[in-house]
């Protein structure tokens, strides 16, 4: 195992060097009542800083999933991969990425699947883009 664990240290390097971008992550935590009465969701900053990448799903390509949203109302939407480092260890499912810096700053995405891999160089999580939630004005 000595190998594999220098192997493993080699790609996750590797990986960590071509993450062009930063990111934060949120997670939503519950419901607060605005200065307005209306209840909107509070938001957790789980990540503040991190190195991240966005890209297709497959060698580059990115494929679609269809999404039923509440009321009936069925829609397609792209459906890329948001890399982070592997000591970003706890992306969960509905986390929102919001690209701080790179070439898809302000970009805003939500995560489908957060669950983790075996011996992988990259914390890899399908991801769709979203609007960017006004409670973070």
């Amino acid at each position: 195992m000595p190998n594999l664990a220098r192997t493993l240290a080699r790609g996750r390097a590797a990986s960590a060097a071509r993450m062009p971008s930063r990111a934060k992550v949120r997670r939503p935590a519950g419901r607060v009542e605005a200065s307005n009465g209306l209840k909107v969701t509070a938001w957790q900053v789980v990540y503040e800083d991190v190195p991240f990448e966005l890209s297709g799903e497959h060698r580059g390509a990115s494929s679609s999933r269809t999404l039923t949203l509440p009321g009936g109302l069925t829609v397609q939407v792209a459906l890329r991969v948001g890399k982070f480092t592997t000591d970003t260890s706890d992306p969960a499912d509905g986390d929102h990425i919001e690209i701080t810096a790179g070439e898809n700053a302000g970009l805003v995405l939500r995560i489908v699947e957060g669950d983790w891999q075996d011996n992988a160089t990259t914390r890899r999580v399908p991801v769709f883009a979203v609007p960017r939630p006004t409670e973070w004005e």
